[in-house]
């Protein structure tokens, strides 16, 4: 592929952040859509590899202690040899490169080889960790410094390369990389070196993802804390009068759905805005994609109805899928928006309506309520009888607003636009597998029907029977009833931001 903004066999070491992807700098976003080859770290939340080229080489080379890792040396080889080659590579790597992130051995290393490199600074977790902690680095009055140190070196040892004296007596912030293991050792030689007991301090674990925990207490009471709410690696020590701030901007662990962990199941295509939503307001999000959306296998229905579409009086669109869809098999065949001059059109909501003017269409009809009721009842003012009206949708579409319109004297043609398969290969996430789910979100009858088969009767009953359930629509909770289970969490709207705002509505305190 060519570049716009990388040189070809360059390397760029990107910092991608602490953990929440979208912490990621707009620059390491620009490299990595470039990326002929990334070689990444463990850590790293897998959805920034979706960021790369479908092309793209992808290298795991992260270390993470007790497991095989990728020596130094075998990391400047391939950083080399794919460079040489003329490929565009990204180094991707945790926090910032060059903050306890070997970055700098690595670029000598390119420096000595020849190789051309660029350093794209990243959140470093000194300041993203704390931050999602509500913990400032600094705060004028309470701490002007803050001092970085690994702490996986035991203080204990008489040839300690780290002056423990020295970061005792500092009176900034004090911020501890890799020490859990070395927790209790690391708090008794700051007090035993002359640090305030009573100084507060915070262990926090996985911080800037969902998952973050943080414990918080006196410098002498932190490991005992830690052990007891047991606090694993990675994790990140800060200690300093700053950590007291916490009681009042602590805002990451007040979101609404914070510590609530969510499946989603709608398709991999759409599975991106809902799980968004929902990570925004502190949710833990797995998704299952459950549906593969795909053309039909026999364009010739659609296609006689769009070679015919000045007849219709109406095309009735009841998902952003359809306008898709038809709107493309509509372009590749040589037509454009001008075929609806003699058209009017609907659109089932909001959504479909912005689908709908992406394509440079404006719907002639949209009712308020997001259902196909709804829209049914908009109908109403519209004589319809002996009017051709298309109804493009998917190849299990509902038959309510085609049988509404039917019976009054419409000619509702039902054309199958796209299909919903069971994906090829379904891998549980760990948090579906482990049963730890709140909440199950279905979108559609289709996923509700698929979750079904693809656990089997007996484990996906366990399942519903100790998870609440939540369904977009009407037609969805009908189908999770059907199946003999109760739906919790239903919007008054069969919209996204209508589903996210009920969950927070069921979960409120």
């Amino acid at each position: 592929m060519s570049a716009e903004y990388a040189t070809p066999g360059t390397v760029y070491i990107v910092g991608a952040g602490p953990g929440d992807p979208g912490l990621l700098t707009l620059k390491g976003l620009r490299y990595l859509r470039e990326a002929d080859v990334v070689l990444y770290d463990d850590l790293l939340d897998s959805r920034l590899l979706d960021l790369v080229p479908n092309t793209c080489e992808q290298i795991a080379v992260g270390k993470r202690g007790g497991r095989k890792s990728p020596s130094q040396d075998a990391i400047h080889a391939l950083l080399v040899d794919r460079a040489r080659q003329g490929h565009v590579v990204v180094r991707l790597k945790g926090g910032d490169p060059f903050i306890f992130g070997r970055g700098g051995e690595e670029a000598l290393h390119l420096r000595q080889a020849g190789i051309p490199f660029e350093i794209v600074s990243g959140v470093s977790a000194a300041s993203g960790v704390l931050a999602y902690a509500g913990i400032p680095l600094t705060h004028r009055g309470i701490a002007s410094a803050a001092l970085l140190v690994t702490g996986n070196e035991d203080p204990a040892k008489p040839d300690a390369t780290i002056d423990w004296d020295q970061l005792a007596a500092f009176d900034g912030t004090l911020v501890i990389f890799m020490a859990v293991r070395k927790l209790a050792s690391i708090c008794q030689h700051l007090v035993a070196r002359g640090r305030s007991a009573s100084t507060p301090a915070a262990a926090i674990e996985w911080g800037t993802w969902p998952d973050q925990r943080t414990v918080v207490a006196d410098l002498q009471l932190l490991p005992d804390r830690a052990v007891a709410q047991q606090i694993r690696s990675p994790a990140l020590i800060a200690i300093g009068p700053v950590v007291a701030l916490r009681q009042e901007l602590n805002w990451f662990e007040n979101k609404p759905l914070f510590g609530r962990r969510l499946l989603v199941t709608r398709s991999r295509e759409q599975a991106g805005p809902l799980q968004q939503r929902l990570e925004a307001e502190g949710a833990a999000v797995s998704t299952l994609p459950l549906l593969h959306i795909g053309p039909p296998d026999d364009w010739t229905a659609v296609d006689a109805a769009q070679d015919r579409l000045k007849d219709a009086a109406w095309v009735v669109f009841t998902s952003p899928n359809s306008v898709a869809f038809f709107c493309d098999r509509l372009y590749q065949r040589g037509l454009d928006a001008r075929a609806f001059v003699h058209t009017r059109i609907a659109a089932v909501g909001l959504a479909t309506a912005a689908a709908l003017r992406q394509q440079g269409l404006v719907p002639d009809l949209v009712p308020l309520r997001q259902s196909q009721a709804a829209l049914a009842s908009a109908f109403a003012a519209f004589d319809v009888a002996g009017q051709e009206i298309l109804l493009p949708a998917s190849s299990i579409g509902r038959s309510e607003l085609a049988d509404t319109l039917a019976a009054r004297g419409a000619q509702v043609h039902h054309l199958t636009t796209y299909v919903n398969r069971l994906p090829d290969q379904v891998e549980l996430p760990a948090a579906l597998a482990e049963n730890k789910l709140d909440l199950i979100v279905f979108a559609s009858p289709s996923s509700v029907h698929n979750f079904h088969q693809v656990l089997g009767p007996e484990r996906a009953e366990a399942v519903f029977a100790r998870t609440h359930i939540a369904c977009i629509g009407p037609t969805t909770a009908e189908a999770v009833r059907q199946l003999g289970f109760a739906v919790h969490v239903q919007p008054s709207e069969s919209s996204i931001p209508a589903l996210v705002q009920a969950i927070i509505a069921f979960y409120a305190p």
